[in-house]
Order: C-alpha cells, then sequence, then structure tokens
C-alpha cells in the first residue's frame, strides 16, 4: 500500500513565514516559566522555556497553520488511546529555545518557534513547491510517546536516552499505524531533524545518536507495519517490551542508514486500522 502525501503549499509557507511575529521575542515573566522534566529537549537551566498559551487554542498567527495544528492535535487524541493530553502552544522566549515538550502532569507545550523551525528546515519538498507535515507530525508523536510512559508510568530505563529513543520508537509506530507511511517518505525528515546538531534536543546523552534515534524511529515503524499485515494489536506494555527487546539489538547496534522498505496491506480499511490502534 502506498501511501499518497498529504501536502501543503507554497501559499501557506507564505504564511507560515510571515507568522513569525513580535510575539517571538516575547520574555517570559517568572511566574509564567514552565521547566519540564523527562522531555523533548530538556535541559537544567531551561526554566526560562517560555509563555503557555491556552489549552486547545492554537495561535500561530496562521489560520492556515491553527487549522493544521489542530487537525494533527485531533488525529493523535483519537489514536493514542487512554492517554490524556492537554496540548497548548509555547511562546518561546526566543529562537535560542525553540522545542517542545512533554509533562507528567498531563500537558503538552508545542512551540512556536520550534513549529516554525521545522517548517523552514525540513518540510520543504525537494523538486516542489509543496510542504510535508511530517516534521510536525512526527515531533508532536514524540511528545504523545512521552504521554504514554508518564501515565502508564514506566521507571525500567538502563539509560537515560532509552526513554528518549523510545519516544522516537513510539513516533514511527504512529507514523506506520495511523497514517501508513512508507519508510522512504519519512527517512528524509527523520535523519534531518536527528542530525540537525543544534541545542539539547539533539544531544547524543539526552536523546541518543542520531543513527540509534533513526533505528528507533524505524523499528517503531516495522512494529506497525507487522501489526497491520497479521491483525494483531499491541498494549502499551506490550509496544514497551517490545521496544526494551529491539533496544539492545537493532536499535542500539545497527550501524547502517540502508533500510528496507515496508510494505503495508492492500486491504486495510479505517476500522480495521483503529482496531489496532494501541490501549492499556
Amino acid at each position: 500500500m502506498k501511501k499518497t502525501l498529504i501536502l501543503f503549499s507554497a501559499g501557506i509557507l507564505i504564511a507560515w513565514l510571515s507568522g513569525c511575529s513580535k510575539k517571538d521575542d516575547k520574555t517570559p515573566q517568572e511566574t509564567q516559566n514552565k521547566d519540564m522534566a523527562g522531555c523533548l529537549g530538556y535541559a537544567s537551566g531551561y526554566a526560562n522555556s517560555g509563555v503557555m498559551g491556552a489549552a486547545s487554542t492554537y495561535d500561530f498567527k496562521s489560520a492556515q497553520n491553527n487549522q493544521f495544528f489542530a487537525g494533527e492535535v485531533s488525529i493523535q487524541k483519537g489514536f493514542w488511546n487512554n492517554i490524556p493530553a492537554e496540548v497548548h502552544v509555547l511562546y518561546e522566549s526566543s529562537a535560542d529555545y525553540r522545542n517542545a515538550y512533554a509533562s507528567p502532569d498531563g500537558k503538552i507545550l508545542f512551540g512556536y518557534e520550534m513549529f516554525y523551525y521545522l517548517v523552514r528546515s525540513f518540510s520543504k519538498i525537494e523538486g516542489s513547491d509543496n510542504l510535508s507535515p511530517l516534521p510536525v507530525d512526527g515531533v508532536l508523536a514524540h511528545e504523545w510517546g512521552h504521554r504514554v510512559q508518564f501515565t502508564v508510568g514506566w521507571t525500567d530505563y538502563a539509560k537515560a536516552s532509552y526513554r528518549e529513543l523510545e519516544a522516537d520508537f513510539f513516533s514511527g509506530y504512529y507514523m506506520g499505524l495511523a497514517k501508513q507511511w512508507l519508510w522512504a517518505q519519512i527517512q528524509t525528515y527523520y535523519n534531518a531533524i536527528y542530525a540537525s546538531g543544534d541545542y539539547y534536543y539533539n544531544s547524543p546523552d539526552h536523546h541518543g545518536t542520531p543513527q540509534q534515534r533513526l533505528n528507533a524511529a524505524y523499528a517503531g515503524l516495522t512494529v506497525a507495519v507487522y501489526e497491520l499485515n497479521n491483525n494483531v494489536h499491541y498494549t502499551y506494555n506490550q509496544l514497551h517490551s517490545i521496544f526494551n527487546q529491539k533496544v539492545h539489538s537493532e536499535i542500539g547496534a545497527r550501524k547502517s542508514n540502508v533500510f528496507p522498505e515496508v510494505e503495508y496491506p492492500k486491504d486495510l480499511t479505517k476500522e480495521k486500522i483503529e482496531r489496532l490502534y494501541p490501549t492499556l
């Protein structure tokens, strides 16, 4: 099954880029700072990370962008069964602090600066004026993966990086099960964002090496493909066990960036797919 890539037009790109207003430069008040450990890009000292917007009110200074993000949040809410998340836009203090966070108390904060950074840096499709939604989708799924960890309460991570690699695993899993992307369609995004080498988001000590992160995303994708091809349903605990097995083998040991393409069954329906969404 070949997934049709959903694209954004160049006109929306203009709206995205023109959306960077003075709000980007807002300096957060001390009482509004959010310091969230166990999250994407977290580093101690990042307490002044930004001002949190209202829940379920997504203001990226572009109606198209607001609609796109709200739609993706809705899709992921439906996918991550029994994993509550209150999603907010985070208005970072500057572009240097662009980030996305998940918290133990049920929040996902998706940075305004992070959103536009992903669009500008990773959404352009070579040879086309269109944009891919994959970067934003993938980072949001990574954060929801952290919400799974917080909700279920796993503590058996031998290394701090394993928690982050598992979130990458969940991101790839979402891309496969919910949207049936081919690896060729998403590898470029994962390669770029994991190897971009800017701030703590890419710290090997915190998130694993770029190769390990790529391996984790691919492992998650292949688990989703296996489910779809074999009509197998996994709970979150079963997925966690699968990750723990793979982190010592294909995730931790694989050295090659060449991955076999995945193949989806041809007779998938919305009902068949949704029955396989993970549960507690």
